[in-house]
């Protein structure tokens, strides 16, 4: 008879199920060339929920049942759990696992299902300057330098050629839409899930200069300069649908629904292939380059913190002062 096996840290037995939401639809795609690599990251996901759970991490407990949500996630249990791990296993399994985690996070986040208190860029820039035994401070500073970029991916879009109306392929609104999009990206800095939220309404079809978000349960503001306000109307004053949402798919089989996190990352990676930038250019890019330009400016972190919703000043501080230091 086999014998059953028990969880590494807690020694309760392993479920007889999927570890998290979305795992096997991972793993299937990560693990699809090798067996080895599907069973590894499957092991470290296991580690990391009997960790957040024995040691009741983020709200989670040993009485929740699995697969559990990723909801409560964030990103200071994440890094913690990196230095756990470092603390008490081989730095190879610490390399293996960890990317087995980014690599589920990223997952998610392609099917909107990220938690607003996961902050992606910090996570990868860590691993980044891990991996390769490089000071994190450093690797920051190369992101940074990556980011500078952007404005030539909103230029792109300004200076593509409007197509003509009455497109059956809806390409004319698509492209305003794009426009908007972008716009709002810079202007407000805000989370790709919570500008994909945003309603006609909440916007004034435009003419709002701020809108009131509920971020992780605390209340922030986010800016629409100008340009911002100008390609919305510009996208809204052409569309003759009743949806309430800002941002919707124009494509012929969408039926104008409300535009997803990954065509969101989709319009940025469109620009960035147009343009040979670096790949690692993505949406969430935005955010952190509208941040470093506003501190640059003389924005205080505490108002930077405010300006992107972070829970814990220290999690700015951490991100940005490489950054700020370097100038």
């Amino acid at each position: 008879m086999a014998r059953k096996r028990n969880l590494p840290i807690s020694n309760r037995p392993i479920p007889n199920t999927i570890t998290w939401v979305l795992e096997d639809s991972f793993l299937t795609v990560t693990g699809s060339n090798s067996q080895k690599t599907e069973s590894t990251y499957r092991s470290g996901l296991r580690l990391f929920a009997d960790w957040l759970q024995h040691f009741q991490k983020a709200s989670y407990s040993s009485e929740m049942n699995w697969p559990l949500s990723p909801a409560q996630l964030n990103t200071e249990t994440i890094i913690e759990f990196r230095s756990w791990l470092s603390d008490n296993r081989s730095r190879a399994t610490v390399m293996t696992y960890t990317a087995a985690l980014v690599g589920y996070l990223n997952f998610i986040d392609q099917r909107d299902a990220l938690p607003n208190g996961v902050e992606l860029e910090v996570l990868q820039a860590q691993m980044a300057a891990k991996r390769v035994g490089r000071d994190s401070a450093e690797t920051v500073l190369d992101f940074d330098k990556s980011r500078q970029h952007i404005p030539s991916i909103i230029r792109y879009y300004e200076q593509l050629p409007l197509p003509r109306q009455n497109d059956r392929y809806n390409r004319r609104l698509s492209l305003l839409r794009d426009r908007a999009l972008i716009h709002t990206l810079y202007s407000t800095a805000a989370r790709i899930s919570e500008l994909v939220s945003l309603d006609r309404e909440s916007v004034r079809n435009g003419s709002a200069k701020t809108v009131t978000i509920d971020s992780s349960g605390k209340l922030r503001d986010l800016t629409f300069e100008p340009y911002a306000q100008t390609s919305i109307r510009a996208y809204l004053r052409e569309r003759n649908d009743e949806n309430p949402a800002l941002f919707i798919a124009h494509s012929r089989n969408a039926g104008e629904a409300r535009l997803s996190i990954t065509s969101v990352h989709n319009v940025v990676k469109r620009a960035v292939r147009a343009l040979n930038l670096n790949a690692s250019l993505s949406a969430h890019d935005f955010r952190h380059y509208r941040a470093t330009q506003l501190l640059r400016e003389g924005m205080s972190l505490a108002d930077i913190q405010e300006l992107l919703g972070h829970s814990d000043i220290a999690t700015t501080r951490n991100i940005y002062s490489p950054v700020l230091e370097d100038n």
